[in-house]
């Protein structure tokens, strides 16, 4: 999501009105049937950079599954018909003996396409033929290494400055490029910005999705609550296009500073990352890929002048620091994946519907998890009660502290994240006062 800071303040400044009409809207429970949460769920996009043994502890420890990195063809194909893989063969060969897989976004135009050596991000029919030559050469060299090729990034956006037509064309030929290559590769197209609904009905309709394995798209928002808004948009227009294949996130995050509408403080970053996460996961969200893991600079380091957001997205800072937003990213990434979120669950009695409540029963680690936070401005006080021990965490700082089997609980904006183990269920309660 790099572009000139001119360019992204017009076209933010845009859809800000759009954006910040969509984070006041009600959290809306998803489906109501029970979803299962692989146990790759999480991602980290920009991750593995370093190829240090620093980088990859980090993303051990925050339970990374995924790296995403974009396979520039201008880096590959420096000069035409002269391909040199040595630096993605290296980050390559470092992340699979680490043990993350990798998803690999193919794009944009190599410096020789254009006599001008302008950057245009335009891939016109006549140089389909160049583009593919780039596919080619890269899926046979890295068949078997690389787990999930993904086709352009947000070509709805500045991305993409050509006909749309031509765009779909491209995605299209690519897909049957890389399954003619290697048929058992599984691809990510689309890759929306947000959920275009004219701009996916049309690359449907134009045949492009044919090959692809997957969708992809980016929820960004102002907050969580504009985040599953835009979440639900998505679903429905792929409804409509009776399209019922796996929907990645391969795209989603806060700047903590800068002049983006989407900039977050620090303070509420870790809220912002569980609220995301869970209902990203409780709709049924095949993988979520978080932008990104590196601030630009360390912390306190920024120059005064430099306002651009894209320095402030990341979980980390550059000498591997984290943000608080990092503890409660992998407080989601160590509970959640392999479990099931259950609806209907914890029990209520007399709990306002503003209290909401996210249940994922049975994660790879033996442990339920129950996540908790209230819409409404003033915080409630909530009974909660449950026969087994249970640990409370704090989101900011990943530390966890017992509960009593039954104990009151303020619930506020900022979720509370409980865990335990066996079949016992919670109870939530709030008293009923005399009329």
């Amino acid at each position: 999501m790099i572009f000139t800071a001119a360019l992204r303040k017009t076209l933010y400044s845009a859809f800000l009105f759009f954006m910040l009409f969509l984070s006041c809207v009600s959290t809306s429970l998803p489906q109501d049937s029970v979803i299962g949460i692989p146990k790759d769920f999480f991602g980290m996009v920009h991750a593995g950079g370093t190829r240090s043994p620093e980088e990859y502890q980090l993303l051990g420890e925050m339970e990374v599954t995924w790296i995403l990195s974009t396979f520039y063809w201008k880096n590959i194909e420096r000069e035409r018909d002269a391909f040199d893989f040595s630096s993605y063969d290296h980050y390559v060969d470092t992340a699979r003996k680490e043990g993350k897989k990798i998803v690999a976004v193919l794009g944009y135009e190599a410096p020789w396409l254009y006599p001008d050596g302008k950057n245009k991000k335009y891939i016109s029919p006549d140089h389909i033929p160049l583009f593919l030559r780039f596919v080619e050469e890269t899926i046979r060299h890295f068949r078997g290494r690389v787990d999930v090729w993904s086709i352009w990034n947000e070509p709805n956006f500045v991305f993409w400055k050509g006909p749309k037509k031509d765009f779909f064309e491209l995605s299209k030929q690519t897909a049957q490029k890389i399954k003619e290559i290697d048929p058992d590769s599984y691809i990510l197209g689309g890759v929306f910005l947000r959920a275009p609904r004219g701009f996916i009905k049309n690359m449907h309709k134009a045949g492009s999705m044919e090959n692809l394995d997957g969708l992809a798209f980016h929820p960004y928002a102002t907050s969580p609550l504009g985040a599953m808004k835009v979440h639900d948009r998505f679903l429905k227009t792929l409804a409509e296009i009776n399209y019922s294949g796996p929907v990645w996130i391969t795209e989603v995050g806060y700047p903590t500073g800068g002049w983006y509408p989407t900039r977050v403080s620090m303070d509420k970053l870790p809220a912002y990352v569980i609220k995301t996460i869970t209902g990203a996961a409780a709709r049924g969200s095949r993988v979520l890929l978080w932008y990104e893991l590196f601030d630009t600079h360390n912390e306190g380091k920024v120059p005064s002048k430099k306002l651009d957001s894209e320095k402030y997205f990341g979980l980390a800072y550059p000498d591997f620091s984290r943000k608080n937003g990092a503890w409660a990213y992998e407080l989601c990434a160590r509970f959640l994946p392999g479990s099931r979120y259950t609806p209907g669950l914890p029990d209520r009695e007399n709990v306002p519907s503003d209290i909401v409540s996210f249940c994922f029963l049975e994660g790879i680690t033996g442990n339920n998890t129950l996540i908790l936070w209230n819409d409404n401005k003033r915080i409630k006080q909530v009974t909660f009660y449950l026969p087994v021990p249970s640990i409370l965490y704090d989101i900011s700082t990943g530390r966890g502290s017992p509960l009593p089997v039954e104990t009151i609980l303020d619930i506020g904006k900022n979720p509370l994240f409980i865990t335990w183990q066996g079949t016992d269920i919670p109870r939530l309660s709030i008293k009923k006062q005399p009329n």
